[in-house]
């Protein structure tokens, strides 16, 4: 199976990295090929709503996400992971959120203004979901991405909160046995 991590994060190697690359390790144990991208690095336009995409699907912006999105409809899994900024996603997933639903939900307005919706994105794809901060009111967080993956039709298998952690640069994830266990064992579960 082909794993995808999406890092929401801005930092390369902070507490969101360590937890999907967790999930990678245990992901790996089954032979699964695994792969991460890191959001900051895509630079992302922001969806402007042009409406272009609405006939294939393809996002006329000209930046990363056109080549990314060939990945994501490539994975078997998700792994979709942000730390807690001001109790929501990062700005990058939050954009990257907006990108995959814009392009790839579709939506369907008949005579009566009923409207029908329906995902391009193909049937079997599965996620995770990994929210980690230093707050413990990371519900609020994961709402967005929860919201994204159920009308795109992508259920999430798994969730991992992670609360109050990273309050320091000393308070890291990779500390927490129990939670590296947790992220191992949802990598090693991935069927």
């Amino acid at each position: 199976m082909k794993v995808l991590g999406i890092n929401g994060s801005p930092h390369r190697d902070g507490n969101t990295v360590k937890l999907i690359s967790e999930v990678f390790r245990g992901a790996r144990t089954n032979g699964h090929d695994c792969e991460m991208v890191h959001l900051v690095d895509l630079d992302l336009d922001y969806c402007n709503w042009c409406e272009e995409c609405y006939p294939e699907g393809v996002c006329l912006i000209d930046d990363g996400f056109r080549d990314h999105l060939k990945k994501i409809i490539e994975a078997d899994v998700l792994v979709v992971g942000t730390p807690s900024i001001n109790r929501s996603v990062t700005g990058y997933m939050k954009n990257w959120l907006d990108r995959l639903c814009t392009s790839q939900l579709v939506y369907v307005v008949d005579e009566n203004r009923k409207v029908t919706m329906w995902s391009r994105i193909p049937e079997g794809k599965k996620s995770v979901v990994i929210v980690q901060g230093c707050t413990s009111l990371l519900q609020e967080t994961i709402e967005p991405i929860n919201v994204v993956m159920n009308v795109l039709g992508i259920p999430i298998t798994e969730r991992l909160i992670v609360p109050q952690v990273g309050l320091t640069h000393e308070d890291t994830v990779d500390k927490k046995r129990d939670v590296m266990q947790k992220a191992y064992n949802i990598g090693k579960n991935i069927e």
